[in-house]
């Protein structure tokens, strides 16, 4: 498979045949492909050369290595101790001879406050912040592009990926939806290792979630390629992605559109692809451990944990646990991924034990695992960022539930101060349209629920605002009189 990731397109080369134009010159350097990409840059570690868009860019042998150190790591806090161990192997270095130094790549990157690239973490060290990838940007000169990253095996997907490969069409868009964590991106990805040869001109990514504007891409140079375009977080960038999508679409176009997204692009012709969670067993089941191993969650579950433990395999003593905490994880993919990690360190049983802690525990340090991907806190803090004020009050009021609940209780209980009725009624249908509440039909009303790993995170967000005993209080006293309504109503009955 080939695929390019695209952060910020770059203009189509200029035809200029001479050796020494810059473009060309860096057309040859990509047939050999960067070994990293982020926002609009380029990375190549071995020529010690770092390109913007197609203008290299003057950096000093100690940032670049800096860069190199934390690039290889991103999304991970890197020490002070480790970066000097990186850079300086051999020297003592005063902490103030870092500093320099990371000031230095701050400024060739462009690190503002409002595009940062390196977050300091006080007390800890650093962290680079923006989704790394395998590729060259898709308007570059466009020669064989680079492999894509890396994807471990899906598990309980074949039917998606059978359905995307039927409903994906040059100049049709088609939208993977779903809850973050359920596996989105990687059905996505995927797809493209796996359909790249049907594709002549390549499989080419934007990460919106990262910083990649569609905006910036000119939709009548892309309409005349025969290839896979993927729209990948779109959540993050909706308008831009649906407009791009939407100049993409129609007769005549050669490209396909697959995006990724927690809630519809809505666009006319769009083919929405729901993605549930992986199959988790009943809290009843009674289940031998084949019979278990049908069920995707633990079969995700039990293979990562065993690929990162060489303690761990499924018996009937810890299958109970096993199907306990992949219950608790919803069957995430994200979540099952991050709690496999742990289990060399704390054992099924000693995760289990500590669920409430999840959000502690369930990070990881993979080596070019996007912010976003790097914690479960960090993929419900990139969706929570997106909803507006309204939206964030009612999520960490329905942590209240603990299961469905109809529209009209959640009003009862949830609208309440700088909440309103009428915007907590506006706010829980938006709420469901970005999967952040799964929708059950009771006949034809509509009841909702919060996900576990939902409703905890809303949960401690609810706890940090200070309303949460009058949210508890308020559902008491509704449920109290739903009680006394229902217990009225059936003496009538009898009387009657």
């Amino acid at each position: 498979m080939h695929t390019d990731t695209l952060s910020a397109p770059q203009a189509p080369p200029p035809t200029c045949a001479s050796p020494r134009h810059p473009s060309l010159q860096h057309a040859r350097l990509a047939r050999g492909g960067p070994d990293y990409t982020f926002g609009r840059f380029a990375l190549y570690p071995a020529r010690k050369l770092l390109v913007r868009g197609e203008t290299p860019v003057p950096l000093g042998g100690r940032a670049f290595d800096l860069l190199v150190a934390l690039i290889a790591r991103a999304g991970e806090v890197v020490s002070h101790h480790d970066l000097v161990a990186a850079v300086w192997p051999h020297a003592v270095v005063e902490e103030n001879g870092l500093r320099v130094h990371m000031s230095a790549l701050r400024k060739a990157l462009g690190d503002t406050p409002s595009e940062q690239y390196i977050l300091t973490v006080p007390g800890r060290g650093y962290r680079f912040v923006r989704q790394v990838a395998s590729g060259l940007p898709l308007a570059a000169a466009n020669p064989a592009p680079p492999r894509g990253p890396r994807l471990g095996r899906l598990v309980g997907r074949e039917a998606l990926l059978a359905q995307i490969e039927q409903a994906l069409a040059p100049g049709r868009m088609t939208t993977l939806v779903g809850a973050g964590g359920s596996g989105k991106t990687a059905l996505a990805l995927a797809h493209a290792a796996a359909q790249a040869r049907r594709y002549p001109d390549g499989c080419h990514v934007i990460d919106c979630a990262a910083g990649g504007d569609p905006a910036a891409l000119d939709c009548t140079v892309l309409r005349g390629r025969q290839a896979l375009l993927v729209l990948d977080g779109c959540e993050a960038a909706l308008p831009a992605a649906a407009a791009l999508a939407a100049g993409l679409a129609g007769a005549g176009a050669r490209i396909t559109v697959l995006a990724t997204s927690r809630a519809p692009l809505g666009l006319a012709g769009e083919r929405v692809i729901g993605v549930p969670p992986l199959d988790v067993p009943a809290p009843d089941a009674a289940l031998d451990c084949p019979q278990a191993l049908a069920m995707s969650a633990i079969a995700l579950f039990v293979e990562r944990a065993e690929a990162n433990s060489s303690r761990f395999a499924l018996n009937p003593a810890n299958l109970g646990c096993v199907a306990a905490l992949c219950r608790q994880l919803d069957g995430l993919p994200l979540a099952l991924e991050l709690a496999a990690a742990r289990v060399e360190a704390l054992g099924v049983e000693g995760l289990a034990a500590r669920v409430d802690d999840i959000f502690l525990l369930l990070t990881r340090s993979r080596r070019l695992a996007g912010p976003r991907h790097a914690s479960l806190e960090a993929m419900f803090d990139a969706g929570h960022c997106l909803l507006d004020e309204a939206q964030r009050t009612l999520l960490r009021r329905l942590s209240v539930f603990a299961g469905a609940f109809a529209p009209g209780l959640a009003l009862r209980v949830c609208a309440f101060g700088a909440l309103g009725p009428d915007e907590a009624a506006r706010a829980l249908p938006a709420l469901a349209a970005c999967s952040l509440l799964v929708v059950e039909l009771d006949g034809e009303a509509p009841r909702y629920r919060l996900l576990n790993t939902t409703r905890r995170y809303a949960s401690a967000r609810l706890a940090a605002s200070g309303e949460a005993w009058i949210a508890a209080q308020r559902l008491a006293h509704a449920c109290t009189e739903d009680h006394a309504d229902a217990q009225g109503a059936a003496w009538d009955a009898v009387w009657k």
